[in-house]
């Protein structure tokens, strides 16, 4: 691929969560493609599904005529994924930290946690409708 070269793969789901398997796939697809590492796959895997659940569930409140969109762009250093939904947002700081004793042992809360730590970057724009996350093609694993 040429330096300045980049791949773009666009996904837009209705806000079901039967179709995260679809995600699941794009994603999986995407990153045997670019040659990562199993274990950082299984990284970048676990936070796309932890977005997209997020996106659906959270954001959109799986309302089906609300869509949320991936993108996936590549290109020779890194992997970069937009997600976008239609709901109202959020702020990172009010999310409570899954580590917290209190918070231990709730069944939900850790999504933002997880993603935070398996991509080399986490970035949340518009109120939390937008998500950028990155993953570097020769970072460090967690």
């Amino acid at each position: 691929m040429d330096e300045k070269q980049q791949l773009r793969i666009s996904l837009t789901l209705s806000s079901s969560m039967q179709l995260i398997y679809l995600l699941d796939t794009v994603i999986s697809d995407i990153l045997k493609e670019m040659e990562f590492d199993e274990e950082a796959q299984e990284h970048v895997n676990l936070a796309v599904i932890e977005a997209g659940t997020n996106a659906i569930k959270h954001g959109n409140k799986e309302d089906i005529d609300k869509t949320a969109t991936f993108e996936f762009i590549i290109d020779d250093e890194k992997l970069t994924i937009i997600i976008t939904d239609e709901g109202e947002g959020f702020e990172r700081e009010e999310v409570a930290n899954p580590l917290d004793p209190e918070n231990l042992l709730k069944d939900s809360g850790r999504g933002l946690f997880l993603m935070e730590a398996c991509m080399d970057e986490v970035a949340y724009s518009e109120n939390g409708t937008i998500v950028k996350m990155v993953k570097l093609r020769n970072s460090p694993s967690p």
